[in-house]
């Protein structure tokens, strides 16, 4: 399994859902408030420029015609032209005035943008999400970004063009762009230090890969840290300030992930899935489970019937 597969394949395991969302466009050097969201945010360019700030922190963001990005971190965020504007408008005030199609403040000569809301649900979501930047930003002139142009060409066809399937098509599209970005991502250079940088790191994807497909394996810190070919200190520190876990707690958030998705399907009995996902005792794994998710393994979803 490489990068690219561990990547796709984690993604479906966090059960990624998509939600594209409807086109905003503004005018008069308007500053357009948004509320904070569960996820990542998804956004493209379609016409215009435009600027972003994110609530705590004095970074600006500058977008033009083709751009894409992402936001990671669900705090609210301000779009417009000019953000040093005082003409300030709530995002939902114009959304409720607009019930479908493009949402229109102000002539909306300044910018147009559409994209897509992420969610992601169980415990291992945090060890993806957790140290990625606030702002992925992948300017439409990148040479890295020729594979993405395609897709996004595409995105911005079928969100003008009211054409027959023209949803199914989009809510397709959008997941697609999400690998494209983190791919791309990974080719820019770059010194954040997050989930997606260290399938990079020769060392540490080693180490991944074998937590992810052997992760019911008996693995210790000695044995991770001789697969990556490390000390067990050395790599314990570089896996944490890598990563943002441990790497002992990461086995166990992905093993509740994997042992999540058993659960909703309601076709093992909690000591079986105990065994697969690496514990000798339905105790020990109900315990673990707890911890990370927050409830016992038979309430998980709703009573879990089988088996008990």
């Amino acid at each position: 399994m490489n990068k690219t597969d561990i990547l796709s394949t984690t993604l479906t395991n966090v059960h990624l859902k998509t939600s594209v969302s409807r086109g905003f466009e503004a005018g008069g050097r308007t500053v357009i408030e948004f509320p904070g969201y569960e996820g990542i945010k998804f956004n493209v360019i379609l016409r215009g420029e435009c600027s972003l700030s994110i609530v705590g922190s004095r970074q600006k963001y500058h977008f033009k015609t083709g751009d894409c990005f992402l936001m990671t971190q669900g705090k609210p965020f301000s779009i417009g032209r000019d953000l040093s504007s005082k003409r300030k408008v709530n995002a939902l005030t114009v959304l409720s005035k607009n019930s479908e199609g493009t949402a229109s403040f102000n002539g909306g000569e300044d910018f147009l943008l559409t994209g897509a809301l992420f969610t992601f649900e169980g415990p291992f979501a945090k060890v993806v999400l957790e140290k990625l930047p606030p702002v992925i930003h992948i300017p439409e002139n990148l040479d890295q970004a020729l594979v993405l142009r395609w897709g996004l060409e595409r995105f911005h066809s079928e969100y003008l063009n009211q054409r027959p399937g023209r949803s199914v098509i989009l809510n397709h599209l959008a997941p697609i762009m999400l690998l494209q970005i983190f791919r791309v991502y990974l080719q820019i250079e770059k010194k954040e230090s997050n989930w997606i940088t260290a399938l990079e790191d020769a060392n540490l994807m080693k180490v991944i890969e074998s937590m992810h497909t052997d992760f019911g394996k008996n693995w210790s810190l000695e044995s991770l840290a001789k697969l990556a070919g490390m000390s067990r200190s050395g790599f314990a520190l570089k896996f944490k300030n890598q990563v943002g876990f441990s790497p002992l707690d990461y086995l166990t958030r992905y093993r509740m992930q994997i042992a999540c998705e058993l659960l909703e399907k309601r076709e093992k009995k909690i000591a079986e899935i105990s065994q697969i996902v690496g514990y000798e005792s339905e105790s020990a794994f109900s315990y673990a489970f707890n911890k990370i998710v927050g409830h016992r393994p038979g309430r998980h979803g709703s009573i879990f019937t089988p088996g008990r």
